[in-house]
């Protein structure tokens, strides 16, 4: 896969680091002394590309991805199931808080765990809040009040989840460089995993009356907490670290990075939509309610199909053409949602919508990670990306809930949710150019 100037840069070398140790399969070259030489230091890095250690790190990405991004995507099974039992004198768009607080939570977290991971490392942080997750599920299977959803299922889980997953993904993006984006992208299969067994395991043990809701949040606890346990055991950071400000502010005076903020939030703006309504909009066009239930779990097996694709297309096309080409496709996708009401073509959109975002969503981070001009700084650009984004999955989800109560339809939500997607579309597609202005591969 071909790469930018400023991407070669930062496989060969970064200025004045202030490295505080050198990370594992780094050369050996002493890192000139500032005292003797005026000129910025020149830190190299060899990525390993591969190698058991390597791929062991992707596995434990994984398996955070599918206890944490996985359960975040599952929450439509959950507010369907909230409006007829626990909060049903609660509206749909008000109920769309706890999974966007969620959300938000989550992607807002990594502005905390990003600089950590980049200055401490990522374990210091994965596994106190691995646990922290897990009594966070189980928390919730005690919730019957709106508030305590907002801060056992919103707030803490939301947090601890985007307290483990960022820390890992940058250590994926320090042990790769030519292979980051397929990497990324097979690590972040775990969420439409995660998407697709959560609420399979939740609809069906909540049509058990030997089980119910408390029980089927505590399973899902225990496989979470399964799965973390796998993740503290095979992801193994580097010993590359990094001094200097906490925050770094910089990146956004480069154009290929903050014009990929800006997109992404547009994109983020109105791309849950189908995770949080598309089930309600079955119910509403003559869906069987056991058939509408599964549409969650075919749009994250559309996602895992989009996620595999993706990183294995990107190796060949370029990252940054890829996820272009998905934000189009999924803004026209929401944009024929408009005309579609038949069971069929529903359970069509699911699959191939989850398949054009899913794209999105294994390759935004890949793309922020490759405009970062050194691996140490990975953590601390991702985490920078998300907290903005965030604010974008705070508030998608309750004003697309609010058009369609307002209108009593669900139209103007979808031609919402399509535009700002498509204006995420135009403005990445802008970022594309200034990162590779000279490559047809990028």
């Amino acid at each position: 896969m071909s790469s930018s100037p400023l991407a070669e840069t930062a496989h060969a070398s970064a200025p004045e680091l202030d490295l505080e140790s050198k990370p594992d399969n780094a050369p050996s070259d002493k890192v000139p002394d500032p005292a003797k030489d005026k000129k910025p230091q020149q830190v190299a890095y060899q990525f390993p590309e591969g190698g058991s250690k390597a791929w062991l790190v992707v596995l434990g990405c994984w398996c955070t991805s599918f206890a944490s991004f996985g359960y975040v995507n599952s929450f439509g099974v959950f507010e369907t199931y909230y409006l007829q039992a626990f909060l049903s004198d609660y509206s749909p768009s008000t109920i769309a808080w706890v999974g966007s607080i969620q959300a938000f939570a989550q992607f807002s977290a990594t502005l905390i765990s990003g600089p950590v991971t980049d200055r401490y490392g990522a374990m210091i942080i994965i596994w106190p809040c691995s646990f922290l997750l897990v009594v966070a599920m189980m928390l919730t299977s005690l919730c019957t009040q709106f508030y305590q959803f907002i801060l056992c299922q919103g707030i803490l889980f939301g947090v601890c989840s985007g307290l483990i997953f960022a820390p890992a993904l940058s250590v994926v993006g320090h042990y790769f460089f030519k292979k980051r984006a397929m990497a990324m992208a097979f690590a972040s299969t775990g969420s439409p995993i995660g998407g697709i067994i959560y609420p399979i395991i939740m609809t069906n043990l909540l049509q058990n009356p030997n089980v119910g809701f408390a029980w089927g949040q505590r399973i899902c606890g225990f496989v979470s907490l399964f799965l973390l346990a796998i993740a503290a055991v095979t992801i193994r950071p580097t010993s590359l670290r990094r001094k200097g400000n906490f925050i770094l502010l910089e990146a956004f005076s480069t154009p290929a990075y903050s014009l990929q903020v800006a997109a992404l939030f547009m994109v983020v703006l109105g791309i849950w939509t189908p995770y949080f309504y598309l089930a309600e909009y079955g119910l509403a066009h003559g869906m069987a309610p056991s058939l509408a239930s599964y549409l969650f779990a075919l749009i994250n097996a559309g996602s895992f199909v989009g996620r595999v694709l993706g990183g294995t297309f990107a190796q060949h096309l370029g990252q940054f053409n890829v996820i272009t080409l998905a934000c189009y496709s999924t803004a026209i996708l929401l944009f024929c949602w408009l005309k579609i009401t038949s069971s069929a073509g529903l359970i069509a959109l699911s699959i191939l919508f989850g398949a054009t975002s899913g794209i999105i969503i294994a390759l935004m981070m890949s793309t922020v990670a490759h405009t970062a001009d050194h691996p140490s700084k990975i953590g601390t650009y991702v985490g920078m990306s998300t907290f903005v984004v965030g604010f974008a999955g705070l508030a998608g989800t309750p004003i697309t809930g609010a058009l369609i109560n307002t209108y009593h339809g669900y139209t103007e939500g979808i031609i919402f949710s399509a535009s700002v997607i498509m204006a995420g579309a135009v403005i990445i597609t802008c970022a594309r150019y200034m990162f590779a202005k000279d490559k047809l591969v990028a």
